[in-house]
């Protein structure tokens, strides 16, 4: 009985059998996927190296190679996950800037969205679940400035500051405030298995925009 070939087996490689960096790329990628996958479904402890490889489709050499333990994938993939544009689906185009009002709805509206989506949900719950164990990846994960759309929202503030329409002398922390009434309270909720409906949600996201930019107004 002949096993089946590998993934890539058969495709192009360098001299002396060494994979493209081509395809060591994509063999990062799957490795990243799978362990993704296998840690939102099992959890840290339920899920091993070897199941990891066979997921990827890759030996255990080549996993250890790029990671030498479970732990080093765990932090790796964790921080990975949650600051990607492409998952758990792709982010939609950044708002016009002109209305600070509605680019502040829209943004506060995607990032509920993601934060409420049941592969988000799960992380957060792995993640709470070994926040002793390994704090520096709450901190990566989830610190200030860790997600692209704190920065899209302090650019927005910067935008509207320059005109003088709002007060907003630390765009980053006034961001991170924003996104924290916006999807992590929310988000936090969520992993404990409270949801609110799509019409308590978008009330609470304009209430929020509203509260927000009364602080920035001008004294």
């Amino acid at each position: 009985m002949t096993s089946s070939p590998a993934p890539g087996a058969g495709t192009k490689r360098n001299k002396g059998g060494r994979p493209t960096a081509e395809q060591a790329t994509e063999l990062d990628r799957r490795i990243r996927e799978s362990a993704l996958e296998l840690f939102l479904e099992h959890g840290y402890e339920g899920t091993s190296m070897n199941g990891i490889a066979a997921a990827a489709g890759t030996t255990k050499p080549s996993l250890y190679a790029r990671f030498p333990t479970k732990e080093a994938v765990f932090r790796a993939v964790m921080g990975w996950a949650v600051q990607r544009t492409d998952w758990p689906f792709p982010e939609l185009p950044a708002p016009e800037f002109d209305d600070l009002e509605g680019a502040l709805i829209e943004i506060a509206t995607a990032a509920l969205r993601r934060a409420l989506d049941p592969s988000m949900i799960r992380l957060e719950q792995v993640a709470i679940a070994h926040a002793s164990s390994y704090p520096e990846i709450a901190r990566r994960t989830y610190g200030r400035g860790a997600w692209p759309r704190t920065q899209l929202v302090a650019d927005l503030l910067r935008h509207h500051a320059a005109s003088g329409a709002i007060v907003a002398d630390d765009p980053e922390m006034l961001a991170e405030l924003f996104l924290g009434m916006a999807s992590s309270a929310p988000a936090r909720l969520a992993s404990f298995g409270i949801v609110r409906d799509t019409v308590e949600s978008d009330n609470r996201i304009r209430a929020a925009v509203k509260l927000f930019l009364r602080g920035l107004r001008p004294t």
